[in-house]
């Protein structure tokens, strides 16, 4: 749905791909974004 939820990194471990979030949107922000 192409809206932005938090923000974050990729970041490897032993060879195996993760995301570190570093700021999650506030609910009142999603909720502009809906309009």
């Amino acid at each position: 749905n192409n809206k932005l939820v938090a923000r974050g990194e990729v970041v490897v471990v032993n060879e195996k791909f993760g995301i570190r979030l570093t700021d999650v949107v506030s609910a009142a922000e999603r909720v502009q974004h809906l309009r």
